[in-house]
């Protein structure tokens, strides 16, 4: 159990802190509650284990309209609040081990955070606007496709003394963010010509258990990330995307050599390679090389190697890097622009 002690007071300090105060609490709870420390060793080993659970909980909370989720509908609580509503996670726990445990089997942390579509969106304009061509997007770890409609999203991106707008002026969604480095000179519109996404699972926002299962990977307090998630909802229906319950080494190849040779290879992951296996890491980047004698790839990511923002360029096998964006919210609320980009 020291390991998953120890997983949960990192969480607590590293992601929790400053972002959820009932998380926090009840991580500081969990650390000594033997039984809901063997309840959370049923999370297989690859999930991130205080994500999964705590989804697990508002999932199961919100199904079985259990006392606890009225804790989490509203979460601003006196430090009396917050004790009850860990009496109410015990509660839960007790009440609906098969239940939680059953999520812990069959679903995955696949987060689709649209807001970083805000660093995303300038990355994929300077590409288009280099290559001038449309793009084909595929996104590893894809989860419901969310961020492959980034073109449809109107941004608005507080800079030092002013606002940037970009993107589509007549979307329903508009995304905001802090931009802390260099002004955004020029983002240009550009166009999707293909939107390919791969997961393990793939979540159909058609199907309410499948929306209501992403609502509960978005902590309680991120209010506004849960109102995004509803307002995307329909958009996404309306937009054309392939997604794929594939293995991407085996899939990529003869994907990528269907793609249009007019259009530009986009190959984007955030926030998804944390999960791979170190040989899954290596034999990836040797296949993108591959893929690279064919035609250049652009290669976008996060987590590979480090918690850095990457933009590379892939061409017979030789990578360029021409961008590290190194300080950046894993939740799109902020980033550092640099211009580094050739």
């Amino acid at each position: 159990m020291e390991h998953l002690i120890e997983i949960f007071n990192r969480f607590k300090e590293r992601e929790a802190a400053g972002n959820s105060p009932l998380y926090v609490y009840w991580c500081g709870k969990i650390v000594e509650d033997q039984a809901i420390l063997n309840l959370i060793s049923h999370i297989p080993k690859e999930q991130p284990k205080p994500n999964l659970f705590f989804a697990s909980v508002q999932f199961v909370a919100a199904q079985k309209n259990h006392p606890l989720y009225s804790y989490i509908q509203h979460p601003k609580l006196s430090f009396y609040e917050l004790e009850q509503s860990f009496q109410q996670l015990i509660n839960l726990c007790q009440l609906y081990e098969v239940e939680l445990i059953h999520c812990f089997q069959t679903k995955y942390v696949q987060t689709n955070e649209i807001n970083r579509a805000t660093y995303l969106y300038p990355i994929f304009s300077e590409i288009a606007k280099m290559t001038k061509l449309p793009l084909s997007l595929i996104e590893i770890g894809t989860s419901a496709g969310l961020l492959l409609n980034l073109d449809h999203f109107h941004y608005a991106i507080s800079e030092k003394n002013s606002v940037i707008e970009f993107g589509n002026p007549n979307s329903d969604l508009q995304l905001t963010a802090q931009n802390l480095g260099e002004p955004l000179k020029s983002v240009f519109p550009f166009s999707v010509q293909n939107r390919i996404g791969y997961d393990l699972n793939i979540i159909d926002l058609t199907k309410e258990e499948d929306y209501l299962w992403l609502n509960a990977l978005i902590w309680p307090e991120q209010i506004e990330r849960k109102e995004r998630l509803k307002q995307v909802r329909k958009l996404n229906q309306s937009i054309t995307k392939q997604l794929l319950e594939e293995d991407f080494l085996t899939s990529l190849p003869n994907i990528t050599a269907k793609l249009d040779e007019t259009t530009q290879i986009v190959i984007f992951h955030t926030h998804v390679a944390n999960q791979f296996p170190e040989k899954l890491k290596k034999d990836f980047l040797q296949l993108l090389n591959q893929l690279s004698n064919t035609r250049a790839i652009y290669h976008v990511y996060n987590n590979l190697f480090d918690g850095h923002l990457h933009v590379d360029f892939i061409q017979n096998g030789h990578t360029s890097s021409l961008k590290v964006i190194q300080h950046y919210d894993g939740h799109g609320k902020y980033f550092d622009w640099n211009e580094q980009t050739e």
